[in-house]
């Protein structure tokens, strides 16, 4: 009876640190799951918003007419509800419009020499021809070249977007001609609010047109000024 006793209470002890345990490991369970969920939450929202973008420019560059009307870029703009629908419930559950919890430009850029009249070994200047929606490229300034892996600005393009066009007859051509999308999303964590900051997420997308040489936006009859042709162009 003695060992009976013994061996229950023994039972009981393991039972006893057994809870222990788990209410030690629980917590740490349940975190490392949570930031696991964040995590893919993040990377997916993430790359959804690269589509995005690239889905925009896409949108405006397929087109097989020269000119542009403020019609084209409401139809790319309201693409990204599409694209990526977290803006939806993001913005309903902040109680605003969803164009206002997420940023969307587009614009035309194209290249010319910096010395006029120059055929070969030459340095391309670009230029704004155009901007819609946010206009975060702005006419009159000239985006600058940076590294093709720094990260996007509405003041820069990637350093290959300014390689000329080799001509036949020798000599080159000014690059090509890129429709550009850029985004702005604050990402925010799902269950560790009060631990993990917000994340500014910026996606830039740059794309020729497909079926034309370039692009003009043209002023058309109920034009709500969501687009704008640059001065010059």
């Amino acid at each position: 009876m003695a060992f009976r006793s013994f061996f229950a209470r023994l039972r009981g002890d393991r039972q006893g640190v057994a809870i222990v345990e788990f209410s030690l490991l629980f917590p740490v369970l349940l975190a490392l799951s949570a930031g696991i969920f964040e995590f893919s939450s993040f990377i997916r929202q993430s790359r959804q918003l690269t589509d995005t973008a690239n889905s925009i420019a896409e949108i405006l560059a397929a087109g097989s007419d020269t000119n542009l009307y403020y019609t084209d870029l409401h139809y790319a703009y309201d693409s990204a509800m599409l694209t990526f629908p977290k803006v939806l419930s993001d913005s309903a559950g902040k109680n605003i419009s969803w164009t206002n919890d997420i940023t969307i430009s587009m614009a035309g850029i194209s290249f010319a020499p910096t010395v006029n009249g120059c055929t070969s070994n030459c340095q391309y200047k670009a230029y704004v021809n155009w901007t819609g929606a946010a206009s975060q490229r702005v006419c009159g300034t000239n985006p600058t070249s940076v590294a093709d892996t720094a990260a996007p600005s509405a003041t820069t393009l990637p350093q290959s977007l300014f390689t000329p066009v080799t001509s036949p007859q020798g000599g080159s051509n000014p690059p090509l001609y890129v429709v550009v999308a850029d985004i702005t999303y604050t990402w925010s964590p799902s269950v560790f609010t009060g631990l993990l900051s917000k994340s500014v997420m910026k996606r830039s997308s740059y794309i020729n047109p497909r079926y034309v040489s370039s692009l003009k936006y043209k002023v058309a009859s109920g034009d709500d000024a969501f687009g704008k042709a640059c001065s010059g162009y």
